[in-house]
């Protein structure tokens, strides 16, 4: 049975040009109540993500750094080798990008969210894993990690004691370990607003992620992503807060949690 009464809604935003922004982002900021800010190390631009956190401002959407590996060409999807002084560097460099831009208009960065390949390997790599939450507690430890749920990442977090919030996704499917299905796999993309919308329902209801396989991955979930990227990301994102609504679940901010 359903015991949530409230959510977060995030989408990553900020990752492509001006078009973009004006029919995508600005739309989706109109819905979420929290957004991972490119800091243009996977896509983007200063000019963009400084229109993405000032309209964030207005809406009440809280912001945080959409962290990756130095990758705009392939947007940041490709697998790279990593050593903890690249690690530590990119995140740092992130983190003072995003914190410097947001210090402009006096708003706050209250989260990170890993990127891509990043977070891929991230989810499954306990070393990497390590590396990024120990960075994140010695240097901002106030920091919310909006983590995927059961991912290592997330338990490394949690057993960390850094604030860590658990995401779900509401446009890809899973499989039986709770990792993402590979976007070179068909239908890894849930692109049918409907589909979404009942693959979120389903997950709430149950209480956990459900595989592609049927299989149902009990955990607390905090936070279900729309990826901006995603084909009908705007009429998605529409559909979740229609059943948010519906299921008389609040649309909160991520620092509510904590």
């Amino acid at each position: 049975m359903v015991h949530l009464n409230k959510i977060n809604l995030n989408s990553d935003i900020a990752e492509k040009d001006l078009s973009f922004f004006e029919t995508v982002d600005a739309q989706l900021i109109n819905k979420i109540t929290s957004a991972n800010l490119s800091c243009l190390y996977h896509g983007g631009s200063k000019e963009i993500v400084f229109k993405a956190l000032s309209y964030c401002k207005t809406k009440h959407v809280s912001v945080g750094a959409h962290i990756s590996f130095l990758d705009r060409d392939n947007f940041g999807r490709t697998k790279i080798n990593w050593n903890k002084k690249l690690i530590q560097e990119i995140i740092k460099d992130q983190l003072i990008f995003i914190h410097n831009l947001a210090s402009d208009i006096n708003f706050p960065v209250t989260h990170v969210k890993l990127h891509g390949a990043l977070s891929n390997m991230a989810c499954v790599d306990q070393d990497l894993s390590s590396e990024i939450v120990d960075f994140l507690k010695r240097n901002y430890p106030s920091m919310i990690l909006l983590a995927p749920a059961l991912s290592e990442l997330a338990k490394i977090g949690m057993s960390s004691n850094i604030p860590t919030a658990l995401e779900v996704f509401a446009d890809r499917t899973y499989e039986d370990d709770a990792t993402l299905t590979p976007r070179s796999i068909n239908d890894s993309l849930i692109t049918d607003p409907n589909s979404a919308r009942e693959h979120v329902k389903s997950m709430l209801i149950q209480g956990g992620i459900i595989s592609r396989n049927g299989n149902t991955l009990k955990t607390n979930i905090h936070s279900v992503c729309v990826h901006s990227d995603t084909p009908n990301s705007v009429e998605i994102s529409e559909q979740i807060c229609i059943l948010l609504h519906e299921m008389k679940i609040k649309k909160v901010a991520l620092p509510e949690f904590f």
